[in-house]
Formats: structure tokens, C-alpha cells, sequence
């Protein structure tokens, strides 16, 4: 199917369209492959970098709000009935 470098990996128009899947995981495990056409075109073909990730926004810390304000826990018995007001029960 394709002639394997070490550097880049050879690849036909036809290998391109019966074994895509394989084309693109050389791809990415090589990180540059060349298409050749019929008539002689060569292409090259390689990973776009993945955007860089924003930084995650971190969670509130509501446990430390509500030590803040001084407010106590709620018991199970208060919480299960918020569950229910929630749960329009």
C-alpha cells in the first residue's frame, strides 16, 4: 500500500481513497505523509496542532461562602425536601 521512510510516508491518490483511516493514523503517527497522484503531484499532507486550551474556570467554593456567613449545614431531613421543591414534588 505505501512506501514507509522515516522521515515521511508515501502514500497513493487510490491508498487515500480505500484506506483513509490508515492514511490518517500515519499521519499522525509520522506527522507528514506525501500523496502522490498519476500523473506525478505530489501532495503533503500533515496534523493540524490542536488549539491551545483555555484555562478552566474554577468552581465556586460555596463551602467556604457558607462558613463565611456563619450559616450551618443543612440536615439530611432539610435536604431531602429541597430534593422534593426541587423535583416539583
Amino acid at each position: 500500500m505505501s512506501v514507509m521512510n522515516t522521515s515521511t510516508t508515501d502514500f497513493t491518490v487510490r491508498d487515500l481513497n480505500r484506506h483513509l483511516a490508515k492514511v490518517l493514523e500515519a499521519c499522525d503517527r509520522v506527522g507528514l505523509i506525501r500523496i502522490r497522484s498519476r500523473k506525478g503531484t505530489t501532495y503533503q499532507l500533515r496534523p493540524e496542532e490542536p488549539p491551545a486550551a483555555a484555562p478552566k474556570a474554577e468552581n465556586p467554593d460555596f463551602a467556604a461562602r457558607r462558613r463565611a456567613l456563619k450559616m450551618p449545614m443543612m440536615s439530611k431531613a432539610q435536604s431531602e425536601q429541597l430534593d422534593k421543591l426541587i423535583a416539583g414534588e
